[in-house]
């Protein structure tokens, strides 16, 4: 078993340090390679991980599907199985790599929970405007709604990278991908509320994220930006005050920035770039929008429509 966590721990140093991948994303690997690990413990013999089957694996994909998890979570835990092992064949630590032949299990495409216009609007009045942490938090709701950003986008955000008057944000997203984000009017009031509020704490003023950390930690390698924790909890505390919905976070407002978008006529291509995904895969959650939308417009102007 330790044999395991010092393989699996060169893997995650590798994905952190030379692949540049975020800490979250580390951290779900960490997570799911554990899990693996723990199968091969308490099933399979504390079998070395470097020695793991084909039938290994099916065998824990099964039993993660008995426990109830979702076929999205399955397919996530093999998606970390089939980059591990990918790794160490690439580096001739293993001959081949075992996952690589396995499908995925079918994901359901389902639209995420997300906001009505009228919410979206709504929710930009629930913080107080004038306090530095009211101002804070809208501007962390405005972001959300009006750019579509990861909450692990939002957290790195550096003074340095927003452009004021040009209404634009540099940011830097899954492995350090950089691309520029676009902002309304009502976004550059909240942020221009918000530095004002700022100027006045020379703690703040001095830091170079957006959003300082409350408390300067002691701790080496600390981020001296907000936690990704507390900006969770802040957002699903006014959602949940919102709506009563116990489902809807941050995500879910991405999901309302995308789903806005394509009600009002944007199209797919478009919402692809803007959310920063890499492939339109990613994106084709949303076509189910779309689809409604052509209904509405075909019903409006077709002359047999009726």
């Amino acid at each position: 078993m330790d044999n395991n966590l010092t393989i699996i721990n060169e893997y995650l140093d590798y994905t952190g340090k030379e692949r540049n991948y975020s800490q979250n994303t580390v951290r779900a690997y960490e997570k799911d390679l554990l899990n693996f690990s723990e199968f091969l413990g308490k099933y399979q013999n504390n079998k070395n991980i470097l020695s793991t089957t084909k039938s290994d694996i099916q065998l824990h994909l099964q039993k993660l599907s008995r426990n109830k998890l979702s076929a999205k979570t399955v397919a996530r835990h093999l998606s970390t199985l089939k980059s591990f092992f990918e790794f160490n064949f690439r580096f001739n630590i293993i001959n081949s790599n075992p996952a690589r032949s396995i499908k995925a299990p079918k994901i359901p495409k389902t639209l995420p929970h997300y906001l009505r216009e009228k919410e979206a609007k709504n929710l930009m009045k629930l913080p107080l405007s004038n306090t530095l942490d009211g101002c804070k938090e809208i501007v962390i709701l405005e972001l959300f709604y009006s750019t579509g950003i990861r909450i692990s986008e939002l957290v790195n955000i550096k003074l340095q990278d927003i452009g004021l008057e040009s209404n634009e944000i540099r940011i830097f997203g899954k492995g350090k991908k950089e691309r520029i984000v676009v902002f309304g009017n009502f976004t550059q009031t909240a942020l221009k509320n918000y530095l004002y509020q700022m100027s006045k704490n020379t703690r703040k003023l001095n830091s170079e994220y957006l959003f300082p950390r409350e408390r300067l930690s002691k701790r080496l390698n600390t981020p001296e930006h907000i936690s990704i924790s507390k900006v969770f909890k802040l957002v699903k505390h006014y959602l949940k005050l919102l709506t009563g919905d116990e489902h809807l976070s941050p995500h879910s407002l991405r999901h309302t920035f995308a789903t806005h978008l394509l009600e009002r006529g944007a199209d797919l291509m478009s919402v692809k770039d803007l959310l920063g995904h890499s492939s339109l895969s990613s994106t084709q959650i949303y076509t189910h929008v779309q689809i409604e939308k052509m209904r509405k417009i075909y019903k409006q102007a077709h002359p047999h429509a009726k």
